[in-house]
């Protein structure tokens, strides 16, 4: 008998650079790092791809549009965060049409460009991570977080 399947959970995340700054959401009335910086970002839904998901969570999250061809592939995260286990996949854009706005009041207090820097005040610990990670070395695309190392 085959044992049953592990199931994981995935997630798009968009560093939105403009002037070397970066888009960040302010978490609110979440289980889940309440209050503190995100990036654009959703779990993927079912029969969509990551590029597909980012698009679709720019529109909903902060009413913008982004090609395709804007959206770059930089990193994928293998995070352990009990008691899931996440595939994250992290892109940058730099272009994008329309204008920035907060779509989801209820989860997300306000939205605002930081510095891009490592590290970024209280942003939640595992995209600091992916920032780090890209800043110091954009041509690693592949990490982990949450594991013993």
């Amino acid at each position: 008998m085959e044992p049953q399947r592990f199931m994981v959970r995935c997630a798009v995340h968009l560093f939105l650079i403009k002037d070397g700054k970066l888009l960040v959401e302010k978490r609110k009335n979440r289980e889940y790092h309440d209050k503190e910086y995100d990036v654009i970002a959703s779990h993927i839904i079912g029969n969509e791809s990551v590029i597909d998901a980012v698009i679709r969570t720019a529109k909903v999250e902060v009413n913008i549009d982004l090609k395709r061809e804007d959206i770059k592939p930089i990193q994928v995260m293998h995070q352990k965060s009990n008691p899931y286990e996440y595939i994250n996949y992290f892109f940058i854009a730099n272009n994008y049409s329309g204008e920035l706005k907060n779509n989801d009041p209820d989860f997300c207090s306000g939205i605002e460009w930081v510095d891009f820097k490592y590290p970024v005040d209280n942003m939640m610990p595992y995209i600091n991570e992916a920032i780090k990670n890209y800043l110091e070395d954009p041509y690693n695309h592949f990490t982990y977080y949450g594991w013993d190392k």
